[in-house]
């Protein structure tokens, strides 16, 4: 019975990166083209991204979000399939790469709202989408330390 939760739980951190991969591949593919996708309910969807902060180092927020959804993904498939009975492992580094996410959502979050002063609707949906994976990885790296 115990083996089911965790599974469970972990099997809902799959739609969260997917619906993340996704989310961020259309900003990806949009950015490359010099485009800032349909804002959705905000309206500072092009001033978030076209600001400094959109892309670091010249490369859109999109690209590095799209490589963590993907990881968080793969290491959630790694999880459940207990790849090379390393569940602890692959627990202790979707948790850093949730943590990782989380940090840098939350930083975003606070240059959206008090350093460029608009919000991009996709930034709020992937927040969001982090924290529940921060959440589900958390406590699948407790439960994978209490066995």
């Amino acid at each position: 019975m115990t083996a089911r939760i965790p599974t469970a739980v972990v099997a809902l951190s799959v739609p969260l990166a997917i619906i993340g991969a996704v989310l961020a591949g259309y900003l990806a593919i949009e950015n490359l083209q010099g485009q800032t996708g349909v804002c959705v309910g905000v309206h500072g969807c092009s001033t978030v991204q076209n600001s400094r902060y959109g892309k670091p180092f010249g490369v859109p927020i999109s690209i590095p979000g799209l490589l963590g959804y993907l990881a968080m993904l793969a290491l959630a498939i790694a999880w459940l399939r207990d790849f090379q009975g390393r569940r602890l492992e692959i627990a202790f580094a979707g948790f850093l790469a949730a943590f990782a996410g989380v940090l840098v959502s939350g930083y975003l979050t606070y240059i959206e709202g008090f350093v460029v002063d608009a919000w991009c609707s996709y930034c709020i949906v992937s927040a969001l989408l982090m924290v529940g994976l921060f959440a589900i990885w958390s406590g699948i790296l407790v439960h994978s330390m209490r066995e």
